[in-house]
């Protein structure tokens, strides 16, 4: 029964991390557009930055609501490294996949972001159920 609840607080806390990551992306992609030129510098600028904000944002909510963990300290950062890593892989993948959709396939930044975040879902719940806060 655990691990159900475990996926329930995983869902309702990707469901808010996406949205949450989301709009920091557009936010972020319109600031930086306002500076930035040519557009790509300004998308994936936009794109790493709202990445490590997003990350940071899901560690917080993955560690103290969905997988509940107590770890403090040195340990507590460790977890952090290890959940940071657990992204690396959907990171560099976005990295990848944003230019590919913008400027080959020719969506909008803002669509080929929200494709991403679908695509990247799988990977951080099995990673981070498997992983990052393992016991």
């Amino acid at each position: 029964m655990l691990d159900h609840q475990v996926k329930i607080r995983f869902l309702i806390v990707g469901i808010w991390n996406t949205v949450f990551g989301y709009g920091a992306f557009l936010f972020l992609y319109w600031f930086f557009n306002l500076f930035l030129s040519p557009r790509y510098m300004a998308y994936m600028t936009a794109s790493i930055v709202g990445n490590i904000i997003a990350i940071t944002n899901a560690f917080i909510f993955h560690k103290y609501f969905t997988f509940k963990s107590s770890e403090q300290g040195w340990d507590a950062l460790r977890e952090y490294f290890r959940f940071a890593g657990t992204y690396l892989f959907s990171f560099i993948l976005g990295l990848i996949l944003l230019p590919l959709f913008v400027e080959v396939f020719g969506m909008t930044p803002q669509i080929a972001a929200a494709v991403i975040i679908l695509i990247c879902t799988v990977f951080s719940y099995i990673g981070h159920s498997r992983f990052s806060f393992r016991s």
